[in-house]
């Protein structure tokens, strides 16, 4: 399942599940969708760095799809839902990691038209800045040098060739999935040999603003509800209980103030299991978060601390497109989790026995 078989299948079945979702029994839990981009690689470019889920053709089908065959719900229904009201039948929130300003303005109209209602998180630091994150640096580095290959004493040491557009894209992947652990000190020592060995200059800011500014959310409040993902966007596993506190804290108080309406959801940066410790939970009911979302292979039942609630969220996959959406939502059980760390896990324990 974790080498292609997924989108195959789902190709394969769509049909079915075009029929089959009508028919399936009301869930135990919603499904939460998770975009972070939407748009081509032309539009994306130089910042392309494999988070675009979609092209905006692809995005109106799926939503369109979410809108003939499911049951969209907004933030204020997911609080109802998780505090004891029953969940519709093939209820769906669509939710959007980090701001992306041009995504979100490419995506609005479609929104308008089928009246779905999406969660943008918002890494409040960036607001308004032309700042960029550290992988959409990485993206820029390597979309934007002339040199053929990627030559650097990246933790064991990296030969990357970069002659062809895939080779870019499978280098680019290499290197995020190489500097995600480290604390951000450390990525920008990192970022910053990675200039200099490719001959690109300071990647830190972009020439037009890449997250949204204050005006701009203020603008979308009519087509978005949102909610905080932290100043910084850090791996709450690697920073310390008062820093994460911190982090949850201020992104909360800068949207309230900003927009004159209460946060109750924050998502948790990069979201999975390993990003984030059993601290994250008591200190977001602390801060006064009523929801906080995971991004993690896996479907549970709402996780409480006090009067706040864990939910977790569905990746979109990049290559499998509508029919790819289609099965997460008709199927949950079988096609959310991520076979190929599930295995990893299997395996892992037969060799532990």
């Amino acid at each position: 399942m974790g080498l292609g078989l997924q989108p195959r299948i789902a190709r394969a079945t769509y049909d079915l599940n075009c029929l089959a979702v009508r028919l399936l029994p009301q869930r135990q839990h919603l499904i939460v969708l998770t975009y972070h981009r939407v748009g081509s690689a032309a539009d994306l470019w130089p910042e392309t760095t494999g988070l675009a889920e979609c092209t905006l053709e692809q995005f109106e089908a799926q939503m369109a799809w979410v809108r003939q065959y499911c049951r969209p719900v907004t933030l204020a229904e997911v609080q109802s839902i998780v505090a004891g009201a029953p969940c519709p039948s093939r209820a769906v929130l669509v939710t959007f990691d980090d701001g992306y300003r041009e995504d979100l303005r490419r995506a609005a109209p479609c929104l308008r038209r089928t009246g779905i209602r999406p969660v943008v998180f918002l890494p409040t630091g960036y607001i308004g800045t032309r700042r960029r994150f550290w992988w959409d640096r990485v993206g820029v580095c390597i979309q934007t040098t002339v040199r053929p290959r990627l030559v650097a004493r990246l933790g064991p040491g990296l030969d990357l060739p970069l002659d062809t557009a895939a080779a870019r894209g499978a280098a680019v992947d290499a290197v995020i999935e190489l500097l995600k652990p480290l604390p951000a000190d450390e990525q920008e020592g990192w970022l910053a040999t990675l200039e200099r060995e490719l001959g690109v200059a300071s990647t830190a800011e972009a020439e037009r603003p890449i997250v949204l500014d204050w005006d701009e959310v203020r603008e979308l409040l009519g087509v978005y509800d949102f909610g905080a993902h932290t100043v910084s966007h850090p791996m709450l596993s690697r920073i310390d209980a008062a820093t994460a506190r911190d982090e949850l804290a201020r992104s909360k108080a800068a949207i309230e103030e900003q927009l004159g309406v209460g946060c109750p959801a924050f998502a948790i940066p990069y979201g999975g299991a390993e990003d984030y410790t059993a601290e994250a939970l008591p200190i977001a009911a602390e801060v006064g978060f009523s929801l906080v979302f995971s991004f993690e292979s896996a479907l549970r039942p709402p996780v409480r601390e006090g009067s706040c609630a864990l939910v977790d969220r569905v990746a979109i996959d990049s290559g499998a497109g509508l029919p790819g959406v289609a099965a997460k939502i008709t199927w949950p059980r079988v096609f959310v989790p991520d076979w190929t760390r599930r295995a990893a896990r299997q395996i892992a324990r037969l060799l532990e026995a």
